[in-house]
């Protein structure tokens, strides 16, 4: 007797899969020796880059799952849109409301542009890990921030990938 397959099931099936699979990609950390900057790109350049003051760059790629730093990213961006809805808020440290609010605000287009970024490196549409992901449980070494509370993974740690650098 044949096995009976139920088609529903199975479309649900990979849908959850596609859903719980990480998707592949590479940051580029760029350090200028001669200005000491640092800075990501989301570009993979085999011949390498001159900096604008006329520098060779040192480079080095960090392999992550496009989908955990985007879920990150977006865990990030709804603890700091409520930390201005507290700014905003009567009494909420008076003196944190002009230079913090503008912080928190650096810090959410800071986010925006990685999560743009992200979705160029995936070129298709890349959805969040759902709600009840671990990125603990998943391996993933995470870096709070603080006072703020802010998730780093290593990829967007510069000083992992260039030690010697201040």
């Amino acid at each position: 007797m044949a096995k009976v397959i139920n088609l529903a099931e199975r479309r649900e099936q990979k849908i959850q899969e596609k859903l719980h699979s990480p998707m592949q990609g590479w940051i580029v950390w760029l350090k200028c020796p001669q200005c000491e900057t640092r800075e990501y790109s989301e570009l993979r350049m085999a011949e390498g880059r001159i900096h604008k003051c006329g520098t060779l760059v040192e480079e080095h790629e960090v392999e992550i799952d496009i989908r955990a730093e985007l879920t990150v990213s977006l865990r990030n961006s709804e603890l700091i849109s409520e930390l201005l809805n507290k700014t905003n808020a009567k009494g909420f440290l008076k003196k944190f409301l002009k230079s913090g609010r503008a912080m928190l605000e650096h810090l959410e287009r800071s986010e925006e542009e990685y999560r743009k970024r992200l979705e160029l490196m995936a070129s298709c549409e890349c959805k969040p890990y759902p709600d009840d992901w671990d990125p603990v449980e998943k391996g993933l070494e995470i870096k709070k921030m603080d006072p703020l509370g802010l998730q780093l993974t290593p990829a967007r740690q510069p000083e992992l990938h260039f030690p010697d650098a201040s």
